[in-house]
């Protein structure tokens, strides 16, 4: 899932038809000018989702402000999903921030990167412990309000707001909990015309998926492929709502 796919979506693989993919990224065009966020789900290896929430978190080449909210995501996939910051405008200090709800506390900063991914200890780190997630969303909606104050007033999707993962959250709470959760801050995500993003390790087709997904704009369906048969080894779907549109499966 590469960030062009928000706005210009990969061309067609063999057997599909052009011209379906070219309206489909008209609707995608909309999504990023107004902002918006999507639900990320699939019958897939958890690598796939750290790819994913990278590219929807914004490469290097242009200014991003990242918020990432972790609940069972490792420090390893959080470096991986980052780019490096000597490559990236500003500092992590200035341009990042973790909101840490995992259970049990543990420090993504303090474990650090690997070799392969940057060290993560100029990242600024918030741990919140909640009975009920008013504290997630109360971290999530302050840490957006500064964003939007540093940068003067945030433009369209120049912040990117990630949760990694709902399956935490709804192994711990009600699930009625964790919807006025996400009403609340995909509201907010709204009001900053950001795009964010909600991950979620389960199929498509699962009754919790097809519960939640009237929650979001889209849904983006993740599934890998075998790389000897195509050029790619992962491919990507999205379930759009409004309008009632699904993509053909596109290279990640």
């Amino acid at each position: 899932m590469s960030e062009g796919n928000t706005g210009d979506p990969a061309g067609p693989t063999d057997g599909q038809n052009p011209t379906d993919n070219v309206g489909f990224g008209e609707v995608l065009q909309d999504l990023r000018a107004g902002g918006c966020n999507l639900l990320v789900v699939g019958d897939a290896p958890r690598r796939l989702f750290t790819e994913a929430s990278a590219s929807l978190l914004g490469g290097p080449d242009e200014r991003r402000y990242r918020l990432l909210a972790i609940t069972d995501a490792s420090p390893g996939s959080v470096a991986e999903r980052l780019p490096d910051p000597t490559e990236m405008p500003g500092s992590y200090e200035e341009t990042t921030e973790i909101i840490n709800h995992a259970s049990p506390p543990r420090s993504v900063a303090e474990a650090g990167g690997n070799a392969d991914s940057p060290s993560l200890g100029d990242l600024s780190e918030r741990r919140v412990v909640d009975p009920q997630l008013a504290g997630l969303q109360a971290e999530l909606a302050e840490a957006m309000a500064t964003f939007d104050a540093h940068a003067s007033g945030l433009d369209s999707t120049e912040l990117r707001v990630g949760v990694d993962s709902l399956d935490a959250l709804l192994e711990h709470y009600d699930e009625g909990v964790v919807r006025r959760c996400l009403q609340v801050v995909t509201g907010y995500v709204g009001d900053y015309a950001a795009m964010g993003h909600y991950v979620l390790t389960e199929p498509y087709e699962s009754e919790r998926v097809r519960s939640l997904a009237g929650e979001f704009d889209a849904v983006v369906e993740l599934r890998p492929v075998d790389p000897a048969k195509h050029d790619h080894h992962a491919e990507e779907r999205w379930h759009v709502s409004d309008p009632d549109v699904t993509s053909d499966w596109l290279p990640m």
